[in-house]
């Protein structure tokens, strides 16, 4: 069921997935492009559990007819939603062409994409728990239920809609499609154009209590300002190029052999599940950062910091590292040789944006400030006397005393606080990006998973 192959070593069991022992390309995620003749294909698609009751139905349908007669793209997206995820398997190819006849009057070079969540997957993530489950909470085990450390890692079960959120989101705040899931499938309206993806004012009142004294300097792309220049062709190809690599992520991660302990070669279903929800974690504020650009700044910059923790977490940089304007440049020049152009025309504007971003933040600190030199600042008070440091060093250790403020800005050495006040505290806009910058740099190398692991 899991895709897990066991052969024996003398007195032992080896365990490893079938793709890692037979060195094939894995399929845990396989995405299709559904041409104008080939919505028949949804027939393909797993039956749909039925987890509506004829109450929730009736509300669903309810809401199909309330937004029928809503003009909006807004209205037109949710139709979609709710349409693949309610229709049954035998009624989905004639359901979803008729909606595409529609959408496209709207979006003229709108695609359907089917993302295809091999049963190995969720398998995989189950089997896990489940050995996780029988070592931590052995009296779960009768349950229907698994419960330890259920809600830290779900998304290989529900559609693995987390893991392709960041390649609709790349164009932040224009995105070039939404999803949809369903019993291990999910479906990618790509609309063939970026599309704005704030509106202001919003209808949403709460925002109008929103605090307005936001981190960011700079131009914006507020109301569907200067829309990045990206084809239709470009934007399928950036997902399936996406979702390729995503496959490979998860192949290695969820590889039981990557997770022995190296002294007793003993499968560690802890350390697994640690770090299935550490991945996913990694997905979730990416996705975050990039979907609260323009529109919630310092939950995005939240966000960006959290990122850029889980990956010093995973061993691929720590904090410092990953906010040197010098391994930002690296990590955008090394992306901009191995991606082809037409991936890189998607993924790297807010990369470099990011990167652009990280080198103005020595802009902040004041030119006339006791401490300021053209090479960095001089003279901190330290503990050992005067300290200096580069501008890619007095970036990276003000980047880092920024995200500790969230335990407030207090008990400081004397340094930090010179170092943290010295700078005006606005942050050019762009800077959240570097989360991006570096998960796709992980997405592109998925070999340096295994590589990365202890």
């Amino acid at each position: 069921m899991v895709g897990w192959e066991i052969r024996e070593e003398g007195a032992n069991w080896r365990v490893r997935t079938v793709e890692s022992y037979r060195k094939q390309q894995p399929t845990l995620l396989t995405t299709r492009l559904i041409q104008k003749n080939q919505f028949n294909f949804l027939a393909t698609l797993p039956i749909q559990v039925a987890h509506l009751t004829a109450g929730t139905r009736g509300m669903v349908d309810t809401e199909l007819h309330r937004l029928e007669g809503t003009d909006s793209l807004a209205a037109l997206v949710a139709r979609f939603q709710l349409i693949f995820l309610e229709t049954s398997t035998s009624r989905l190819p004639d359901v979803m062409k008729a909606f595409f006849v529609e959408a496209r009057k709207v979006l003229p070079a709108s695609e359907l994409l089917v993302v295809d969540v091999t049963p190995e997957l969720s398998a995989r993530y189950t089997l896990a728990r489940l050995l996780l489950t029988a070592e931590l909470a052995p009296g779960q085990l009768p349950l229907d239920e698994l419960l330890a450390g259920r809600a830290l890692a779900t998304s290989a079960i529900f559609g693995a809609q987390l893991f392709t959120a960041p390649a609709l989101l790349a164009l932040a705040p224009y995105i070039v499609g939404v999803p949809s899931t369903r019993a291990h499938a999910a479906a990618v309206w790509l609309f063939g154009q970026p599309v704005a993806g704030l509106a202001f004012p919003t209808n949403q009142l709460v925002d109008m209590v929103r605090p307005t004294t936001d981190r960011f300097s700079g131009p914006g792309q507020r109301g569907g300002k200067n829309p990045p220049v990206v084809s239709a062709e470009q934007s399928t190809a950036f997902f399936f190029w996406w979702t390729t690599q995503v496959n490979k992520v998860l192949a290695a991660a969820t590889d039981p052999v990557n997770f022995a302990d190296r002294n007793t070669n003993v499968y560690s279903p802890i350390w697994h599940w640690q770090y299935l929800a550490s991945i996913e974690r990694l997905f979730r504020d990416v996705t975050e950062t990039l979907a609260d650009t323009e529109y919630h700044e310092t939950s995005q910059l939240r966000s960006a910091y959290d990122a850029l923790d889980t990956l010093e977490g995973m061993r691929m940089g720590t904090f410092d590292t990953l906010a040197t304007p010098a391994r930002a440049v690296r990590a955008l020049e090394g992306l901009r040789q191995d991606l082809p152009p037409d991936i890189a025309a998607v993924a790297l504007p807010v990369c470099q944006r990011a990167v652009d971003a990280l080198g103005q933040v020595k802009d902040g600190f004041a030119k006339n400030s006791t401490y300021y030199t053209p090479t960095g600042l001089a003279g901190l008070p330290g503990k050992k006397g005067p300290m200096n440091k580069t501008w890619d060093e007095a970036t990276s250790l003000y980047l880092r005393r920024d995200r500790n403020s969230a335990h407030s800005f207090l008990n400081l050495d004397e340094w930090e606080k010179t170092l943290l006040f010295a700078h005006e505290g606005r942050l050019p806009r762009g800077i959240a990006g570097l989360a991006f910058l570096y998960l796709l740099d992980l997405v592109a190398h998925p070999e340096r998973i295994t590589a990365k692991l202890p």
